[in-house]
């Protein structure tokens, strides 16, 4: 169904984030930890959802905006990029968002999700122009005209898809947020924990940015130098998943002060954490590693058709 055109809209939405920014969470978390159900104790705080449709106007109004677009976006671009959406909102809204403060397993769950999955799903779906035309006129001369010729922005861009930087970025944010202190410390701190998933996630999508480039973007980075570059995280990401895992001892001593809503063991729970972290991680580095192989082929035929038919 085609969406109106009204950009007009971002602005109230943009009010009300403001809004929401401020506000306090209330009913957000605690369900568990009262005895609630654990199935029902949904995270309330609406700002990640207002976040997660404002990206999807944006999207959509960007494609309604587009009557001759110089490059196809398929059904299954679009798929990817409303199910990348979906699986921040199940993130950070749906009942794993309270689990994760009570079982470790769940949040390193919650973490593949916001930081590998829903950012690789989301830049497949080749959000730039869509959103970029979604803007209302005076976002796109006040802010992103401004901010794209504005030579240290541009510097800073070229830092960041940098492959070294953006894979040292990459997995420097996760062990950052993995070292007991810091994880603690995001468990018993709401505006902590939320700061540990913006990161993670930002992380996410600097580090795919350089691997996925769907029209019009193309990456300077050879494909074959992407496929080592996703190489580069396997042995760091094995390495903190495995003394997650073999363990002795309990790493987050946070969850020894919270109600656990399983009949679990701390120990068992922690080597699920861990095994969650590092085999769904290394196999997501094996599988984008295979999509890139795929576009270098795709991109080498073309480029051989092209000879052919000049």
């Amino acid at each position: 169904m085609r969406i109106g055109r009204a950009p007009w809209l971002v602005i109230p939405i943009l009010a009300l984030l403001q809004i929401l920014w401020f506000a306090p969470a209330v009913h957000a978390h605690g369900g568990i930890e009262s005895g609630q159900n654990v199935f029902a104790a949904w995270n309330w705080n609406p700002l990640p959802t207002v976040l997660v449709l404002l990206a999807a106007y944006l999207y959509i109004n960007g494609l309604n905006n587009w009557p001759r677009p110089s490059h196809h976006i398929s059904r299954w671009q679009k798929a990817s990029f409303f199910t990348g959406l979906f699986l921040i909102f199940i993130a950070l809204q749906s009942p794993l968002d309270n689990l994760s403060e009570h079982m470790l397993s769940f949040h390193q769950l919650q973490h593949f999700l916001l930081r590998m999955l829903a950012p690789l799903l989301i830049l497949l779906g080749a959000p730039l122009t869509p959103m970029l035309r979604g803007l209302p006129p005076w976002a796109l001369r006040g802010i992103v005209r401004p901010t794209v010729r504005n030579p240290w922005a541009r510097a800073l861009y070229e830092k960041l898809i940098n492959p070294v930087v953006s894979v040292f970025i990459f997995m420097g944010v996760l062990y950052l947020w993995q070292l007991p202190g810091g994880f603690n410390l995001a468990i018993r701190n709401e505006f902590v924990h939320a700061l540990m998933h913006a990161t993670m996630m930002s992380s996410g999508f600097i580090f795919y940015w350089a691997v996925i480039d769907p029209k019009p973007r193309r990456s300077r980075i050879h494909y074959g130098i992407r496929v080592l570059y996703l190489g580069l995280i396997v042995l760091p990401n094995t390495i903190l998943g495995a003394v997650i895992t073999f363990s002795k001892s309990i790493v987050y001593s946070e969850y020894e002060k919270v109600r656990q809503p399983f009949d679990v063991s701390l120990l068992t729970d922690q080597q699920l954490g861990g095994l969650l972290l590092w085999v769904p991680g290394d196999m997501m580095s094996i599988l984008v590693a295979g999509i890139v192989m795929v576009m270098w082929y795709e991109r080498e035929e073309a480029a051989h058709r092209e000879k052919q038919t000049a």
